[in-house]
């Protein structure tokens, strides 16, 4: 990093300088004045060259530290972000996780109890049924015995062609409400699933971003700070350099009579 502004700056004061010296100074036109003269002006054109290189020297080293220090806090910088982005995915990760291991467990849970029941569930249909046929048909077979054979089967076959009728119509509409209310249910937890799913990912989604832009304004304050303490120290170096070369020069004038 070449800092040409403040090499002009340095070379403008040390020429005013010469401005001043040379208006106020007058010698006589000799050989010898114009000797000194020239004498005077190599020194002082040494001079300049040595303040304007030393100046320079100093300057570009200074810079290259803050920019090797600003290089390295940027790379500071990505670190921390990545690393949040990181341990952030991870912990919803672990959370999301959870969560559906959790509703995996309660739906387990609920078929197991449901099929634990339902052959018991339906041997109860079936016996009542049974029971009701194995009545229907001592009955008739009572009836029988009392009353003409074939009116009494007849009467069995429209009885049984009802009860099927009926057990049938009846079943379907067991098995029918069982599906809608078991519809219902997944309805609801899937609805519920995908509320809460939503609500926390919205939730991480907040918390990262506020995360982020804490991050961002420290480092940026932090950047801030340093670059105007560097800012500072080369502005008072330079003023420094700037008095000793100004008075480097008065030194010589006055010599010259002396």
């Amino acid at each position: 990093m070449k800092v040409k502004g403040l090499k002009k700056k340095v070379v403008a004061g040390v020429l005013a300088t010469s401005v001043v010296v040379s208006s106020s100074v007058v010698f006589a036109s000799t050989p010898a004045g114009e000797g000194l003269r020239d004498w005077y002006n190599g020194l002082f054109n040494e001079s300049v060259a040595s303040i304007e290189s030393e100046a320079e020297s100093m300057t570009t080293e200074r810079f290259n530290e803050l920019e090797s220090e600003y290089a390295q806090i940027k790379s500071d910088a990505a670190i921390d972000i990545d690393l949040s982005r990181e341990l952030s995915t991870g912990q919803s990760l672990d959370e999301i996780i959870s969560a559906k291991l959790d509703h995996i467990e309660g739906i387990d849970a609920e078929k197991a109890a449901i099929l634990e029941d339902i052959g018991y569930e339906y041997y109860n249909v079936f016996l009542d049924a049974y029971l009701e046929i194995d009545r229907l048909a001592n009955e008739g077979e009572a009836f029988a015995t009392n009353d003409l054979t074939n009116y009494t089967s007849e009467l069995g076959e429209e009885a049984v062609t009802q009860l099927t009728s009926d057990l049938t119509t009846a079943k379907d509409n067991a098995v029918q409400e069982l599906e809608d209310a078991i519809q219902a249910a997944q309805e609801e937890l899937a609805a519920e699933v995908s509320s809460h799913e939503a609500a926390t990912i919205e939730n991480i989604s907040d918390w990262l971003g506020w995360t982020i832009d804490d991050l961002r304004a420290s480092v940026t304050t932090l950047l801030d700070d340093l670059v105007a303490e560097q800012e500072a120290i080369i502005v008072a170096k330079a003023q420094e350099l700037e008095d000793d070369a100004k008075a480097a020069l008065d030194a010589v004038i006055d010599g010259i009579n002396q």
